[in-house]
């Protein structure tokens, strides 16, 4: 897998999840590589980690489980005062717990909880306050440290605060709201009290346009003008444009508005209908799946991808990419993701059905390391019908061609996250006008990011933590005898880190030291030799 070698913020999370115990919270605008890194860390990583999101879909594309399958948690409001998270004692001293009598941990779990060195949660800001501080519950009685954050395990969270919020209804935080300032992740006490490390990746990927770019940072933030409002109103199309014909992709706001549309273009389609009904084998529930068990198509419909390539050399597809069937077979599908009007021309693409599955984690004893035991499996075409999407099912997508409606975005970083799918301004088409009260950040969120983010410490982390892989590196080769390779990575250090001076020195010192050793060894062996 590729990465930006100049990636420094990328560079040093990496270092800091692989290399510390630190608690990590890897955030980013949208587009930043924070899947990248996720995807990067499981081909290299070499801790023993378990990954969960709050989501079965966000748990099937992140390769892990959902937090409530992995740690048990039945679907609840879970005050901190709550009986269910207590520790008791009884009269004869014997331990029980509430705790232990609701969530039914099982034996396989304690052990993956006891051995697991790492807990990686993506998605973070769609993670409840309270669903936090039970997997910190859960984690201290059963993974060993009960007087440490998450039982002494190391958490890396991953995930834009800015973007789409926990699901939180107004009886769940009547329940809560004693107890929490903000039903956001970062109102959890395990949070406060896990104080993990910021690493925020800035370099955009998705978008190349610096206007754009900036438009979308200031309206992520809350900080746009009436000037950025303007210049996005210049993409204005009313409801009457026919998305379809072009390419498009509409976003909307609601499953009821995104449903009737794929319906009814579909319902245009003069072509045979083809059903494919998807092979599902173990555990994998509709709400996991990624693609409709019943996936109704035509020769002629506006298709998404829903998975990345993963058959080939060079990548066909990937999740999000949209094309137009071609052509209709019992085990292939044709999709051409050309340009209707030509300027923009690729080869077909030949489909076949492609496998998702679902897993859970368990303990080898014998090998000493975590598992992931497949539970089951979906085997589908990788496509979904996309003339529509809704923007909450859109979080995380890249699309080169948006047609969004934002008429009643409703919760906060909706309009942030429909804006920041689109790779261009030039592929951005809006169904109605934006206004200035659409944009939509959480003050909590902004109080959050303003007190978390401190620059000045965030680039002190990334500067030390730089400088400590790369020297590592260098006294990885001297103690290798790859002295040629010290040398140049020494140089090196010494043009970036000017500052490190005595830290420079005692590295310097040690490469001379063994130059110096070897020197000798060189002169006894000739010495013998005469």
């Amino acid at each position: 897998m590729r990465v930006d070698p100049q990636n420094k913020a990328f560079q040093a999370a990496f270092y800091l999840v692989e290399e510390t115990n630190h608690n990590v919270f890897l955030t980013g605008k949208a587009g930043t590589g924070k899947t990248t890194f996720l995807r990067y860390f499981k081909q290299y990583g070499t801790k023993k980690a378990v990954i969960v999101a709050p989501t079965g879909v966000a748990a099937v594309n992140a390769g892990g489980m959902t937090i409530h399958s992995l740690f048990t948690i039945p679907p609840s409001v879970y005050p901190p005062n709550d009986p269910r998270l207590q520790v008791r004692t009884s009269g004869v001293g014997a331990v029980r717990t509430s705790l232990q009598a609701h969530f039914m941990i099982s034996k396989a779990k304690r052990k993956i909880f006891k051995e697991m060195e790492l807990l990686i949660v993506d998605e973070i800001s769609m993670v409840r306050c309270d669903l936090l501080d039970v997997m910190d519950r859960i984690l201290r009685y059963y993974g060993g440290r009960r007087d440490l954050p998450f039982g002494g395990k190391q958490l890396l969270f991953i995930g834009d605060a800015y973007q789409l919020p926990p699901v939180t209804t107004s009886d769940a935080w009547d329940i809560l709201r004693p107890h929490y300032q903000t039903p956001y992740f970062f109102g959890a006490q395990s949070w406060r009290e896990a104080n993990p490390k910021l690493i925020e990746l800035q370099k955009v990927y998705r978008q190349s346009d610096c206007t754009f770019v900036d438009i979308l940072n200031r309206i992520r933030e809350g900080e746009h003008t009436q000037a950025d409002i303007d210049y996005l109103n210049q993409h204005y199309e009313p409801l009457g444009f026919d998305y379809a014909s072009q390419g498009y992709i509409y976003l909307g706001t609601t499953n009821r508005d995104v449903d009737r549309r794929n319906a009814q273009e579909l319902k245009r389609v003069k072509a045979p209908l083809h059903t494919f009904v998807g092979e599902v084998s173990g555990d994998f529930q509709e709400s996991d799946m990624n693609t409709p068990r019943e996936l109704h198509l035509k020769v002629g419909a506006q298709v998404m991808f829903v998975k990345n390539d993963t058959g080939a050399e060079s990548r066909r597809y990937f999740n999000g990419k949209i094309g137009k069937i071609t052509k209709i077979k019992e085990d292939i599908i044709t999709v051409d993701c050309s340009r209707p009007d030509g300027s923009h021309v690729e080869d077909p693409i030949q489909v076949e059905r492609t496998e998702w599955q679902k897993i859970r984690y368990e303990w080898n004893s014998e090998k000493g390391e975590i598992e992931e035991i497949k539970t089951g499996s979906y085997i589908q075409f990788p496509i979904k019908l996309a003339w529509a999407i809704t923007v909450h099912k859109s979080q995380g997508l890249t699309f080169e061609h948006v047609y969004a409606n934002l008429n009643g975005a409703f919760a906060a970083g909706q309009t942030y996250v429909a804006l920041s799918r689109c790779t261009s301004f030039d592929g951005l088409k809006l169904a109605i006008r934006l206004r200035y009260r659409d944009v939509k950040v959480d003050e909590e969120v902004r109080r959050f990011a303003y007190d978390f983010a401190d620059e000045a410490a965030i680039e002190a982390l990334l500067t030390e933590t730089s400088f400590q892989a790369s020297a590592e590196a260098v006294e990885a080769f001297i103690s290798r005898g790859e002295y040629a390779e010290a040398m140049t990575g020494l140089w090196q250090l010494k043009a970036e880190f000017p500052e490190q001076k005595e830290r420079l020195a005692a590295l310097e010192e040690r490469l001379h030291l063994h130059l110096k050793a070897l020197q000798q060894k060189v002169r006894r062996l000739e010495g013998e030799e005469e």
